[in-house]
């Protein structure tokens, strides 16, 4: 019995590949970038980025959504903010468990619930340049939450400030 159970047993990457495949009839809107497990949309001159990593064990994973704001001057990079879902709610880190099909599918439903409630509120509020300037000069863990690698923030201050016109 157990012999046969194995063999009706998913691998993990098809699990991922199910999980994946309901977002993104979830997400029509949003480009999927399978290379680098994300969904993006562009407005303007900003990205938005819904980030999906997986947690791998030997027979399931789990998925956690991690949420960008890109902003651009062109095609270069000029700051990049961003979070996973369960660190902006100040919960910790969000897991979306996905051991079955039904599972794959649920879970998709979801973290896209997750994100909806959490990470469009967070892409919206952070696509004002104004209040990531704002959140960086004021430091502290909101500062860190966006952008953990403090000895940036003062480089993407100056460059928000310069492309947007915020006063110094």
């Amino acid at each position: 019995m157990r012999t046969n159970k194995m063999l009706h047993a998913m691998k993990v990457s098809e699990l991922q590949e199910h999980f994946i495949t309901e977002l993104m009839t979830i997400l029509p809107e949003w480009k999927f970038v399978k290379s680098q497990r994300l969904f993006k949309k562009k407005h303007g001159d900003l990205i938005w980025y819904l980030y999906i990593s997986c947690i791998n064990h030997d027979s399931d994973f789990d998925a956690v959504g991690n949420v960008a704001v890109e902003y651009l001057s062109g095609k270069e990079r000029i700051c990049i903010v961003g979070a996973e879902l369960g660190n902006i709610e100040g919960c910790g880190q969000t897991r979306f468990p996905v051991s079955s099909l039904n599972e794959a599918i649920d879970s998709a439903h979801a973290l896209f619930k997750f994100f909806e409630e959490i990470g469009l509120p967070f892409l919206t509020k952070y696509s004002q340049p104004k209040e990531v300037v704002s959140v960086l000069r004021s430091g502290g863990k909101s500062a860190m939450l966006i952008s953990p690698l403090i000895n940036q923030h003062e480089t993407q201050i100056k460059n928000l400030c310069q492309k947007y016109g915020i006063g110094m």
